[in-house]
């Protein structure tokens, strides 16, 4: 009788885990010649990893991007860490990755699917933009507002978009200025996740590209 309930409990447990929803935030921001990404997962309410990349900045000498990453699990700091992303490296995982996506033919029905499970809780995208020259000004930030138009038309034709998009694009004249806030939170349920990864693995045969990265 106590091995019945073990079973039961177990299969309760699993069934709560494959059917909560995981929860993505991003945090990006820029300004001027500074960056910073925060990314945070948040599972079950008890499961918290978070993921900060303060600076992102550009090496002319070999031309590789140089990242700080800090990355924290629940309470714990993991410390931070300085990696070098070289062109050579970056073209050559995006080639991988394209041949891969040449291989399988139904990756692409996959990734839709599973991305029509995702929901989009909140997106908010604030941009300064300022040149010089005032007509060059409103030009830049005419072609900032069609380029978000058209993102949030691909987000809520792929994803379900649960909240009206905040976005903001603001001209200054006569000066020079950069500045960009884009923060959005997502989630989807851990039992779609592991079986779109699982699909892909199969598709692929396991020969999904790993991204490699040198420690500075």
């Amino acid at each position: 009788m106590w091995m019945i309930g073990i079973i039961l409990f177990l299969i309760l447990n699993l069934c709560i885990i494959i059917l909560s929803k995981l929860r993505l935030s991003l945090l990006y921001l820029h300004k001027d010649d500074k960056d910073f990404v925060r990314l945070e997962l948040r599972f079950l309410h008890f499961v918290k990893i978070k993921k900060e990349i303060p600076l992102v900045a550009f090496d002319k000498e070999d031309m590789s991007i140089k990242t700080e990453e800090k990355t924290e699990v629940g309470n714990q700091n993991k410390g931070e860490e300085s990696k070098n992303y070289t062109p050579k490296e970056i073209l050559h995982r995006i080639k991988e990755f394209q041949s891969a996506l040449q291989r399988v033919v139904g990756m692409h029905r996959i990734i839709r699917r599973f991305l029509r499970k995702v929901s989009i809780h909140s997106f908010q995208w604030e941009t300064q933009v300022g040149l010089p020259s005032a007509s060059t000004t409103g030009m830049v930030c005419g072609a900032i507002w069609a380029a978000k138009g058209s993102v949030v038309g691909v987000l809520s034709h792929f994803m379900q978009l649960k909240t009206r998009p905040d976005m903001k694009v603001t001209p200054f004249f006569q000066q020079t200025h950069s500045y960009t806030r884009l923060e959005c939170m997502i989630s989807f349920r851990f039992g779609q996740a592991i079986f779109a990864v699982f699909q892909i693995v199969r598709y692929t045969r396991g020969k999904v590209p790993k991204w490699r990265r040198k420690t500075a």
